[in-house]
């Protein structure tokens, strides 16, 4: 089963309810800013409705990554440069939009050796731009593992983004198929040192790639055991033919139950549904966390 078949109705998006005039002037501020974002990169469902509510998620560090994961849309080859001038137009875009909550994540950059950089060194640069413009701001960032090194993560927690996040993906089983060039114990070890060094922390993995309910249960416990605050969980749909294709479409009794494991086994904030990305209502779940 793949999704060049039939998609379930709940997995069908709707243009009806896009507000065209947002949706126009989030793309021209992204177009006169030269910025990327993952909602086009990784074909994102909710990228519509996204900016027809004047928000979107920023990619920085480029549009080409240096891994091969099999079910990702976003372009994999060899990356170009940095754009030393992106974390000032993250900023001004942030401001264009008058948002109060903006997610930034990358392509994963492991060309960026020297001095355990990885990207690191953009982020921390991006946030302090954001934070120059946007007095107030909620920032959260999803980024990628930086090869696990202390370093590159302590350049992160020394800019205190508001919310850390970095996917999981999917079970451990699956990482030779899904992830070749990451390591599962890598990414649980990154959320758990930003965990312990005081950063609200968060993750999500995808279903449908063959792993079992009991699977599902484990890596639901690997992440309670590193203190995870926010999870997101949504249906993996196939980019192209060239990706893995979709082992199980999910229903939404499975997602139900699935979010009830959640909230009777663990103190995670779930965030579960067919459609859910990484930053599907980030706001929401950041001031339940935040709140508590």
């Amino acid at each position: 089963m793949d999704n060049y078949q039939r998609l379930p109705e709940y997995l069908k998006t709707s243009i009806a309810t896009v507000d065209n005039e947002n949706y126009k002037h989030v793309r021209q501020i992204l177009i006169k800013n030269n910025l990327n974002t993952v909602c086009d990169g990784a074909r994102c469902p909710n990228k519509c409705e996204c900016y027809s509510s004047k928000t979107a998620t920023f990619l920085i560090l480029g549009n080409t990554c240096t891994r091969n994961c099999a079910f990702c849309n976003i372009s994999q080859k060899t990356p170009l440069g940095i754009d030393l001038e992106e974390p000032y137009n993250v900023a001004l875009a942030v401001k264009e939009l008058g948002l109060e909550y903006c997610v930034i994540t990358s392509v994963t950059r492991d060309d960026l050796k020297e001095n355990d950089d990885f990207g690191s060194i953009h982020y921390r640069n991006t946030i302090e731009e954001i934070r120059k413009l946007n007095k107030g701001i909620k920032i959260e960032i999803l980024t990628p593992d930086f090869k696990g090194s202390k370093k590159a993560l302590d350049r992160i927690i020394e800019s205190k983004p508001d919310v850390f996040n970095h996917n999981i993906e999917t079970i451990k089983r699956l990482y030779p198929i899904a992830r070749q060039m990451a390591n599962y114990d890598c990414t649980l070890d990154v959320l758990n040192y930003m965990k312990t060094n005081g950063l609200i922390t968060k993750s999500g993995f995808m279903l449908g790639l063959g792993e079992t309910f009991d699977e599902i249960k484990d890596l639901i416990k690997d992440l309670d055991n590193v203190n995870l605050d926010i999870v997101t969980i949504g249906q993996y749909i196939r980019p192209s033919k060239k990706h893995l294709e979709v082992k199980k479409y999910y229903t939404l009794d499975e997602y139900r139950e699935i979010e009830e494991c959640i909230k009777k086994e663990t103190n995670i904030y779930p965030v579960v549904a067919p459609l859910a990305r990484s930053s599907y209502k980030a706001k929401e779940a950041y001031e339940f966390i935040a709140n508590l």
